[in-house]
């Protein structure tokens, strides 16, 4: 595969990503209250919100590969995403408080650290052998660990009263903490050092074997396979080690249904502004949630609204990156990061 088709499928993987999460978000804003729909459509957003940030977390971590950045840029990169992870929670009071920390908080911790955590893979020999390591200390960590996560609930995750719980949050204790969620930048790293098919057709293996065995315990235990919180095999607040081998696994899938196939490069436009969509679709998100603050909706209603609201934006991303690419995130993060160098 050429350097132009391979950036392209990256491209393409994150305009994936970005949809998805705002697939998840308007399903999570438009959540019916009926009891019975509630699981149908709780079961979609642990499934889909179980791969769509994993995805933008690994597709990150590959992109810090692609060259060395000298401390001022690292420093401005992750301010930046700083300030980003501001104007979400600004613009969408109904999820989280000013200072919660989340997936672009989660980024910019990762830019400023990168040397730290990129260390031992770019000194390994056998990059995807050393992750392989590294996975099996966090899922040790997540498992013997667990009540350093924090609790599985919503409002304790974002609730920032204390520069102390921001803190926790962005290392331990919020939505996408440092720890484990580092893992899934370091599966993008090994795969921009390692580059090729068989890490990512290993790691779906693998993964598949997996996820299958703890499937099949829950059934015969009778207990929730996935769910964002509470009681669940897989949970997604906190990461939980099921959880990460489930989404490692979703993410090689996706990695290797895109790459190579032209017909689905037509999310690479979006995924070159995915930034700007990520950010900008909380705005109208919150206005449009007080259309039915009461769950009233049947899931039908969800639905439709939720297919809608990412059709639309899947749309925008296309017109805006090709209408006007100065006027992006993605832009204004390249003259923000490197001062005098043309965007």
């Amino acid at each position: 595969m050429s350097d132009v088709e391979r950036q392209t499928s990256i491209d393409a993987l994150r305009g994936l990503a970005v949809l998805l999460m705002i697939m998840v978000h308007a399903a999570a804003t438009w959540t019916p209250s009926d009891t019975s729909q509630l699981t149908l459509l709780a079961s979609m957003v642990s499934g889909l919100g179980g791969l769509a940030a994993p995805l933008f977390v690994v597709l990150f971590g590959w992109g810090l590969m692609q060259r060395k950045r000298p401390w001022q840029e690292r420093l401005r990169q992750a301010s930046f995403l700083f300030m980003c992870q501001a104007v979400v929670n600004i613009s969408a009071p109904h999820l989280f408080q000013p200072l919660t920390p989340g997936v672009l908080s989660l980024m910019g911790v990762m830019v400023l650290c990168e040397p730290q955590w990129t260390a031992f893979l770019r000194r390994s020999r056998s990059p995807f052998i050393s992750f392989t390591f590294v996975m099996l200390v966090m899922l040790s960590f997540v498992w013997y660990a667990k009540p350093l996560q924090g609790p599985s609930n919503w409002s304790a995750r974002i609730e920032t009263s204390t520069l102390y719980d921001v803190g926790m949050h962005t290392l331990l204790t919020g939505t996408y903490p440092f720890v484990p969620w580092v893992l899934f930048g370091a599966f993008g790293a090994t795969l921009a050092l390692q580059p090729g098919r068989r890490p990512v057709a290993i790691g779906l293996a693998t993964g598949m074997a997996v996820s299958v065995v703890i499937l099949v315990h829950a059934i015969i235990n009778e207990t929730a396979w996935a769910l964002p919180t509470g009681e669940a095999s897989l949970t997604f607040f906190p990461a939980n080690g099921p959880f990460l081998i489930a989404a490692l696994t979703g993410v090689c899938l996706m990695w290797l249904v895109v790459e190579g196939r032209p017909w689905l490069h037509a999310l690479a436009a979006s995924g070159r502004c995915s930034l700007s969509l990520y950010v900008a679709h909380f705005v109208p998100l919150f206005w449009l949630h007080t259309m039915d603050e009461q769950g009233g909706w049947g899931l039908n209603a969800a639905m439709v609204a939720t297919v809608t609201y990412t059709a639309a934006w899947m749309l925008l991303g296309t017109f805006w990156w090709k209408r006007w690419p100065r006027w992006t995130l993605e832009s204004a993060w390249r003259r923000w990061s490197r001062p005098g160098i043309s965007s």
